[in-house]
Parts: structure tokens; sequence; C-alpha cells
């Protein structure tokens, strides 16, 4: 079974230059993330990631800034609290990657949750220090639909039979 999100990353991958070396790519990662709701700011996000770029956090695809601009601050304004603690950078020969736990606060359906959840970012930048591939790995349905109403019941149901 071919999965259209899958290929579309590995052939983007396999076109885009090799990452520049960037100093403290945490930082820079941290800079929107850490602190989400404050770092939704357009300056911040232009400052971040290129024009064109592959972004992927599990959630949604973009591939041009615009998309980012209009996706980051209603995500950031659909929770109470966001933050992003990074515990580790690894450098391959084309990629970042940074592993880090999420503590996420949202209401859904009147409820309030109060999630922490694992995952890892890929990033690639380009020579001018700016993000062109950011990949998020992490298990969506740990972290955040196994928490909702309804979705959550069934999303633990099957995870209990696995």
């Amino acid at each position: 079974m071919n999965n259209q999100r899958v290929e579309n990353f590995l052939q983007v991958a396999q076109q885009m230059p090799a990452t520049a070396t960037v100093e403290s790519p945490d930082k820079a990662f941290l800079t929107l993330f850490g602190d989400f709701k404050a770092g939704t700011r357009e300056e911040v996000i232009r400052q971040l990631y290129a024009e064109q770029f592959y972004f992927n956090d599990t959630f949604k695809t973009f591939g041009h800034i615009d998309e980012l601009l209009k996706y980051m601050p209603e995500t950031a304004e659909a929770t109470e609290l966001t933050t992003v603690e990074i515990i580790d950078v690894a450098k391959s020969d084309t990629d970042y990657y940074l592993r880090w736990v999420m503590h996420m606060k949202f209401s859904a359906a009147g409820r309030k949750i109060d999630s922490k959840s694992i995952g890892m970012t890929q990033l690639r930048f380009n020579e001018e220090g700016k993000i062109i591939l950011h990949q998020d790995y992490w298990d969506g349905a740990e972290g955040f639909y196994s928490r909702l109403p309804i979705v959550g019941f069934f999303v633990n149901y099957v995870q209990d039979r696995l």
C-alpha cells in the first residue's frame, strides 16, 4: 500500500542539498517552539524558515512560508500552553536531529487536557541558515488523539488490543 506522504517526503529529501553547518540548531528551533505561543510571531518564522521548504508536523504538510505563517499562530492560539525542551541534538551527513519533550495544555469539548510527549525533529538548513526541511517524528496518538473526548476512547481501545 502506497503512502503518498511518505513517498513525497522521501523524494523531497533526496532532491534537497545537504544541510549547511549551523551553529546551535537547537537554539534556533527553540526560538519558535521553546514557548510556542510567544514564538509564533511572523518575524521569528521568517527568520527561521526559507520561502520554499518541506514542513510536516504529523498533522499538516506545507511547502511555502505563507502557509506556515497562517498555520503556526492558529495552532498556538488553540492551546493554552505548548513548550518544547531539547534533550539531545545529533548531526548526520545531511541533517540535524533534535530529540525533545513537548508539554501541551489545551481544551477539547470543554475538557482541560495536560499532555507530555516525546519526539524528534529532523531539520535541514540552507546556506543562509534557514530551515528547508522540517519533519517531526512523534506519537500523535499518545500526545494528542488519545487525550480527546470520544476519539481518545477509540484510540486507547485499539492500542490496548495491539
